[in-house]
């Protein structure tokens, strides 16, 4: 088989091309439901988890959400569920100066997204279980990801309001314009890694309901590396950004598009 340098391939190679170069589609996702904490944490703390090229936004915050879709276009309509953890960060290079969320880490319970988003966007992607959202009598929400059945971590929201059109078409353009910031790291067996650089990837939304409030938390369980091995690391990581004030808590429903065809290196 001859490998065609103008196209792109995902593993294994037998699928053949799956796209031309400068000719990646956009990928839909039918319905979408989200809910998030989102909170100021310590500037340091969030420089010592970025790569160099990206430092903290003037004001550190931190994004924790969970996300349920279906619908999913690659996937044959079906779907998946996604916890991520993001920072805010900026990237100021020879010709890019954008400003994101920093993606930290990203838990989804399909194989299929885990490696499409690393292999492709860079997005550093684990699985985990994830469970359904807890809607309590006084509008609560709950929602956490666990491995091997031990908790890892989750968020609460607390009572939230709904909000009117306005509000949503606002939140929904200010969703769509924050892009995501990744870096694609694929280490070599015997040198050098085969890839090692800052990416950029952004997602356009459309939300038909839309709820925020302020009262919100982020919860970890206590397992040991006995219990979930090197995933242990990663909530050590996540927990050295400290909980200074929440500043929003969200959830909404509705559709978006990730815009796989705009995914690029920044420079």
């Amino acid at each position: 088989m001859k490998i065609e340098p103008n196209k792109i391939y995902l593993l294994p190679l037998i699928r053949g091309p799956v796209f031309e170069q400068g000719k990646v589609p956009a990928l839909v996702y039918g319905e979408v439901e989200m809910l998030a904490v989102q909170y100021e944490t310590d500037y340091d703390a969030v420089q010592a988890l970025l790569p160099d090229c990206f430092h903290p936004a003037k004001i550190p915050v931190v994004t924790a959400s969970f996300g349920y879709f279906g619908g999913v276009d690659f996937l044959a309509g079906g779907g998946y569920s996604i916890v991520a953890v993001s920072v805010g960060a900026r990237f100021d290079g020879e010709k890019d100066h954008v400003e994101g969320g920093a993606v930290l880490v990203i838990f989804e319970d399909d194989t299929i997204p885990i490696i499409g988003g690393r292999e492709q966007l860079g997005a550093p992607k684990i699985h985990a279980d994830i469970s359904p959202i807890k809607t309590l009598p006084d509008g609560a929400s709950r929602c956490e990801a666990s491995h091997w059945g031990h908790l890892l971590f989750g968020v609460d929201l607390g009572p939230i309001k709904k909000q009117n059109i306005l509000v949503r078409s606002v939140a929904a353009k200010r969703l769509s314009n924050q892009p995501m910031l990744g870096y694609k790291y694929i280490p070599s067996l015997d040198g050098p890694p085969d890839a090692a650089y800052p990416t950029l990837f952004q997602t356009d939304y459309k939300i038909d309901e839309l709820w925020l409030g302020k009262m919100g938390k982020i919860f970890f369980g206590d397992a040991v590396e006995e219990d979930i091995g090197w995933y242990r690391q990663v909530i050590d990581a996540l927990k050295t950004l400290p909980v200074r004030q929440v500043t929003q808590i969200m959830r909404f429903r509705g559709s978006q598009v990730l815009r796989y065809d705009l995914y690029r290196r920044l420079q």
